[in-house]
């Protein structure tokens, strides 16, 4: 008898367990494709959704839609009203949109952003990190007119010089900011003229308080620049997306429409990033 036990399990897998098996992994399949339909099914015009309205809708059977709703919201990708007893996205979905949207990388995410924002204001559209105790443009849009701001005029700056960089200085610890008064010299770039710290203090806090930061002459005499911050999934700052180009057509009706353009664009591609504040 242990002789046919053993033969039994060394025996080779019958076109009858290998069709069984194709079966199952073939239902497996099918089952993942209807829960992902399930989910696609989900916008911001229809965020609500019953078992009969969705088994209406994608023509499967309620008992097939219960079932799949019920092992979604195990792991957290749906999540039931308790008043409608119908379905919503679970946070789960949220959060691996923002893992998505940050593996998209910052640059891929700005650059369309960049390119509108440089048509509609006619000026050259910088993007800005922090590496150190500098301010480094990462992706710059230059401005369709003849005399504008190029890339190569907004590289690496020590981070109080210009907004496009004081924007990201305005932003970092309390702590990271005194440890760099205390050891930056502190002068402007286009006269080198001292800046007093306490004044820099209380315009980054200004910066904090309104989102922009506006600058004019600070790194080239003649030449202006508008901020704004750009945050992470983390809520955390990014990056800082600037307007610069002549000073004279930083009129004071252009400085309002700059500003309310830069903090709408930096606030979007902050979104596309994941930002949910």
């Amino acid at each position: 008898m242990r002789g046919q036990e053993e033969s039994k399990k060394d025996r080779p897998e019958t076109n009858k367990d290998s069709s069984e098996s194709m079966r199952s992994r073939s239902e497996g399949v099918q089952t993942v494709e209807k829960a992902l339909t399930i989910l696609t099914t989900f916008t911001h015009s229809h965020s609500l959704w019953g078992v009969t309205e969705l088994s209406n809708k994608l023509g499967l059977p309620k008992s097939v839609i219960h079932r799949i709703l019920i092992s979604m919201q195990k792991f957290g990708f749906v999540e039931k009203d308790p008043l409608t007893e119908k379905y919503r996205l679970g946070l789960r979905v949220f959060e691996l949109g923002k893992v998505a949207a940050s593996q998209m990388g910052l640059r891929n995410i700005s650059l369309p952003i960049m390119e509108n924002l440089a048509r509609t204001t006619g000026e050259s559209i910088f993007l800005t990190k922090r590496d150190g105790n500098a301010g480094v443009g990462i992706e710059c849009v230059e401005g369709p007119q003849s005399m504008t701001l190029k890339a190569s005029d907004r590289g690496r700056l020590p981070l109080h010089c210009g907004a496009s960089k004081k924007i990201l200085l305005a932003y970092e610890s309390q702590e990271f900011i005194e440890h760099y008064m205390q050891t930056e010299n502190l002068v402007r770039l286009s006269d080198n003229s001292p800046i007093n710290p306490k004044a820099l203090r209380k315009e980054l806090a200004k910066i904090r308080r309104e989102g922009l930061c506006i600058s004019t002459d600070e790194v080239d005499f003649g030449a202006a620049m508008i901020a704004a911050p750009i945050f992470d999934h983390n809520d955390k700052l990014a990056a800082g997306l600037g307007i610069g180009g002549p000073a004279f057509r930083f009129t004071p009706e252009k400085v309002k429409e700059f500003s309310r353009l830069v903090k709408n664009a930096a606030m979007d591609i902050s979104h596309k990033l994941g930002y949910s504040t």
